[in-house]
């Protein structure tokens, strides 16, 4: 949590921060290729993912996607106390 995701390089790229994880996503219930239910789906996402299947995000940088693009995830870095 904290870090950016950006899509593409460079100054102008389209950014996201990565805000909060998002608790039980009822999606994970459906079969992406169906959109039958699911139930072994949610119950693997508790098991390796601690119940989160996903991220809230703000954006922070509008600009253009296109297919292909790199995908990066900038941490953010340690805070200091006493600063």
């Amino acid at each position: 949590m904290g870090g950016v995701l950006s899509f593409g390089e460079g100054d102008n790229a389209p950014a996201v921060a990565v805000t909060m994880r998002d608790i039980r996503c009822s999606m994970v219930n459906f079969d992406p290729d169906s959109a039958k239910p699911a139930p072994e789906m949610l119950k693997a996402v508790v098991r390796v993912h601690q119940n989160t299947a996903g991220i809230y995000g703000a954006v922070t940088r509008i600009g253009r996607l296109a297919v292909g693009q790199a995908v990066l995830l900038h941490r953010a870095l340690p805070s200091r106390r006493g600063e």
